[in-house]
């Protein structure tokens, strides 16, 4: 059985959200911003994103890196959680404390309160770049949330239902919006359809990031 649409109004605007779908829109203010950017550089020199393989033989659109005691990885044997870095051989850098505080900061008033994330994919979104629909599901336990925090230029986030054929709605999302996907819609099918170049409110940020902490081990 699918889904019900979601009802939708005028392109880019946030449709009515499902039981367990959370948008905290401007959770993380300019100056909260700015501290997560300077921790983010500082990721970002230990684990350079690059684009990696998919199990179909293309490359991804966004580029990807990690932090935390294991990272999310896509190549041509398929998509799993490895405690080192594939492309150094180095240990991923540890999700910074001004991560955990804002991802605390997000969950304490929720449904999950207690939610400790030990895996944060970083994925960089150039303006063409895109992802398409998927569920996240290589985590070993799905009663722990989703949570993304978005940085730089906004973006229409998908949001679809439990087949990869159930229509996808857009919302936009922006730069200091939080979403968290739990419960009830742990496993619905998003994606990311489009990137609006320019938006960005962060100097020296033309793109846009995605910080998604999970519980993966």
């Amino acid at each position: 059985m699918r889904e019900p649409e979601l009802p939708l109004g005028s392109p880019g605007d946030s449709p009515t959200l499902p039981d367990g779908f959370f948008l905290h829109a401007g959770a993380v203010d300019a100056a909260g911003q700015e501290r997560l950017r300077a921790a983010l550089e500082g990721v970002l020199r230990a684990a350079p994103p690059v684009r990696t393989r998919v199990k179909g033989g293309g490359m991804t659109s966004a580029a990807m890196t990690n932090c935390g005691d294991a990272g999310w990885w896509s190549d041509a044997s398929g998509y799993r959680y490895v405690t080192t870095n594939p492309a150094t051989g180095a240990p991923w850098p540890p999700i910074p404390v001004e991560f955990r505080n804002y991802v605390q900061r997000v969950v304490v008033k929720g449904p999950w309160p207690d939610f400790v994330p030990d895996a944060c994919l970083i994925n960089f979104y150039e303006p063409r770049a895109k992802m398409g629909l998927h569920q996240d599901r290589d985590e070993k336990d799905f009663a722990h949330p989703i949570v993304t925090v978005c940085l730089g230029d906004a973006a229409d986030f998908m949001v679809g239902g439990f087949a990869r054929g159930d229509k996808a709605v857009p919302m936009k999302v922006r730069s200091g919006d939080v979403v968290v996907m739990g419960g009830a819609s742990r496993m619905r099918f998003h994606g990311i359809r489009k990137i609006y170049p320019g938006t960005s409110p962060l100097a020296g940020i033309n793109g846009r990031y995605s910080l998604t902490f999970r519980k993966a081990l």
